[in-house]
């Protein structure tokens, strides 16, 4: 029965093992994700620069026209206008 119970002790602490190994992956994952996200891309720092935003987005409205899937567009992007007023205030 000892034997059973050392066995049994055992494999909880590997499991423990792999389940703390797995955090600190996911961890380690996690934080080069986000430090992905925060590199300049050339193409993206062009087009959120100051002058060419407001030209990207007239043609874009151009694009898609005064339908409903322009109104979905103008809704989207008014969202997207407020959620980084709440982000830029949160700072």
């Amino acid at each position: 029965m000892s034997d059973r119970l050392a066995e049994l002790a055992g494999r909880k602490q590997l499991l423990i093992a792999r389940s703390r190994l797995h955090r600190l992956e996911l961890q380690h994952g996690i934080i080069a994700l986000r430090e992905s996200f925060f590199q300049p891309k050339s193409m993206l720092s062009m087009a959120t620069s100051g002058p060419v935003r407001p030209l990207l987005f007239s043609a874009l409205l151009m694009l898609v026209g005064r339908g409903r899937f322009g109104g979905l567009v103008r809704g989207a992007m008014a969202a997207l206008t407020v959620l980084r007023s709440i982000k830029a205030f949160r700072r």
